[in-house]
């Protein structure tokens, strides 16, 4: 069983994506902002994490900066969701290191089956 950890300010985003996650077998932990997901990234070892892009005071962007610039979450897989479409956007996660992008609004078993992809050592994951 894997662990994941969902960074999200939005307390209903937490809720239903850890119901999703844990229907595929997952145990889930959730933080309610970005500065609260780098410390628990580093203290938890998360096998997978989900990252909201749009986060007052710590964003999205700082929060991948500082999880790919420490040793311990380095190489932890990161999917990012984002309410912005642009693929500007979506360029600039992933070439801070981001594994994944998936916009919102999104079904959350899309976003499960896409974790279950980044934790699949036999199944390249693709951007989306």
């Amino acid at each position: 069983m894997s662990r994941v950890l969902v960074i999200d300010d939005e307390t209903v985003v937490g809720t239903i994506l850890r119901y999703a996650f844990e229907a595929n077998g997952h145990t889930t932990v959730v933080a309610d902002g970005g500065r609260t997901g780098i410390d628990m990234a580093r203290a938890e070892h998360p096998d997978a994490i989900v990252l909201d892009l749009m986060m007052p005071a710590v964003t999205g962007h700082d929060v991948l900066d500082a999880l790919r610039d420490d040793e311990v979450t380095r190489d932890t897989p990161i999917l990012v969701l984002t309410a912005v479409t642009m693929s500007k956007e979506r360029d600039l996660c992933l070439s801070e290191g981001a594994d994944m992008v998936m916009t919102k609004p999104f079904d959350p078993r899309d976003v499960a089956n896409a974790v279950d992809e980044l934790l699949s050592p036999d199944e390249p994951a693709e951007a989306s």
